[in-house]
Order: structure tokens, then C-alpha cells, then sequence
């Protein structure tokens, strides 16, 4: 039987370091605690180690999503009161003192750090973007919105590029990019009504189409592009990729060939309202 690691702050620093985190970044995290080993001091040791691996003039950056009562999101939301439930690190990183957190009911985030007060202020203040879970989650005031056009970056820690929530950032952004694209006022209304929208809170999937892809195909094609950094502590495997990397990356990627990386039903209204060509290139 393999022996427990037993990991502490500095391991985590260097993890950190080494996959190509440096002082002064913005550093989203995704996370698994127990994909470490032993963490001497749990959730608050990674949360020092994070803090530490930017310094004074970086940001940190978690997730503090509402997800396993989605249907109810929206209804219940309270940026104050309502738990973060993407894994345990990022609620001990909500409840701390200094943390401050984005108001959203889906995809609020929490920061502490240089920049954290601008990126969290006024996550639903301007610029929707229609999307299945709501049109200002990914909006352009919002945390992600910022993250982008900032160059943060994005550690995934003993989890896998699956629970990148940039996925859905690139998805929102294809949709609008490609409403953009339809001149024709009346077509680009059509196009509109057939997408997935989250006009109904007591539906968690409303009827429609939306560009859901395969996360493991585009992480394949990132490794392939030499665009993820790695490294390792105690048990858990570390990723690392820039966000303006990412989400440019990927949009080319759906851009030129949509039929290999978004489903099928999504491919087909591309094909119906852009012309796209049979070969995957509109």
C-alpha cells in the first residue's frame, strides 16, 4: 500500500512555481483537498500556499458556485449566506475574513488580494450574454469578463481541466460572436429563439440548443499546442494555462472545425444560420 504524503505549505508553493504560477498573477484555482495526501493545516494551508505563491501583489481567485440546488439558484441566492459547494477549500476560502465575494446566483467567485475588489464588483451590472444558465454570469462586467482581459490564470489541483468554468465562458462567447455574424435581423432572431436560455428558474435544462463540449478533446489539443504547464504535489497533479490562452485558443478551434469539438444539434443550427460548409469551417 502507498504511503499517504504528507504535504505542507512550501510543497504547495513550489507546485505552484513549477507549473508556472509567478508573484504578482491573478490565479484562479479549481481544486480537490484531498487529492494532496495529508495537508498539514487542510484547506487553509493550500489557501496560504496560494496566497504566498503570488505574493502581496498578486490575486486569488476560487469558485464559490451554488450548484447541487441549481433549479433553486436564482430564488435563493444571497452573496452573504449562501455556501459555496465546489469543494471544501473554497468555502473555507469564502468565510474568511478579507474575502469578498461576486454577486451572482451561478458563478459568483471570491478573491482576496491587489486586485480583487475590481474584479468582483458588479458581476451584473452591464453587458449580458444570453447562455443556458443566465445572461450575466459570463457577462462583461463580470469576475470572468475580467479574469480574461486581465491574464489571469488558471491551476487546476487534483482535479482535471473538466471543471474548467472558462469552458463556459468560451461557449457564451462563440454564441454572441456568432449571433453577431447573422446580418439578417429577423434570421438572427430566429437563431435566438432556438438557443438553450435560462429564462425559467424552476427548469434546470430549458429546451433549445447550445455548444456543450467535450473538455477532454480540447484538453488534448492544449497539450498537444504546449499551452498547459505541470507539475505535481504529494498525490495530486497539477495543470496550469493562461485564460487569454485558453479562451482564444479554443474559439479558433470552434471557429474552424466546430463538428470536432461541440455536439452535434449545436453544429447543425450553426449550419442553418451561418452557412457553415459540410466540412466543419464556417
Amino acid at each position: 500500500m502507498n504511503s499517504i504524503p504528507n504535504v505542507i505549505c512550501d510543497d504547495i508553493v513550489k507546485a505552484y512555481h513549477e507549473c508556472g504560477i509567478n508573484v504578482g498573477d491573478i490565479v484562479l484555482t479549481h481544486s480537490s483537498l484531498k487529492s494532496f495526501g495529508k495537508v498539514e493545516g487542510g484547506a487553509q494551508t493550500v489557501i496560504e500556499a496560494v496566497e504566498k505563491a503570488v505574493g502581496p501583489t498578486g490575486t486569488v481567485v476560487f469558485p464559490t458556485f451554488v450548484q447541487r440546488d441549481f433549479d433553486n439558484a436564482y430564488k435563493n441566492w444571497n452573496k452573504e449566506t449562501s455556501p459555496s459547494d465546489v469543494g471544501y477549500v473554497t468555502e473555507v476560502f469564502r468565510l474568511q475574513p478579507g474575502s469578498l465575494r461576486s454577486d451572482q446566483a451561478t458563478h459568483s467567485v471570491a478573491a482576496r488580494g491587489r486586485m480583487a475588489a475590481e474584479l468582483v464588483n458588479g458581476h451584473t451590472d452591464y453587458g449580458p450574454r444570453m447562455g443556458v444558465f443566465g445572461d450575466y454570469c459570463f457577462a462583461y462586467s463580470s469576475p470572468w469578463q475580467k479574469m480574461y482581459l486581465w491574464k489571469a490564470k488558471i491551476v487546476f489541483a487534483g482535479v482535471s481541466t473538466l471543471y474548467n468554468t472558462f469552458k463556459h465562458f468560451v461557449e457564451y462567447s462563440f454564441v454572441e460572436e456568432t449571433l453577431l455574424s447573422i446580418s439578417d435581423i429577423n434570421k438572427r432572431c430566429d437563431a435566438m429563439s432556438e438557443l438553450s436560455v435560462y429564462d425559467n428558474p424552476k427548469r434546470k435544462w430549458p429546451k433549445g440548443v447550445w455548444p456543450f463540449h467535450d473538455a477532454t478533446v480540447t484538453e488534448s489539443a492544449l497539450e498537444q499546442a504546449g499551452i498547459l504547464g505541470h507539475s505535481r504535489c504529494g498525490n495530486s497533479n497539477l495543470i496550469c494555462l493562461g485564460a487569454v490562452k485558453y479562451v482564444d485558443f479554443v474559439l479558433e478551434m470552434f471557429r474552424k472545425s466546430p463538428g470536432q469539438f461541440i455536439n452535434d444539434e449545436f453544429c447543425n443550427w450553426l449550419e442553418k444560420y451561418t452557412e457553415k460548409r459540410d466540412n466543419n469551417v464556417y
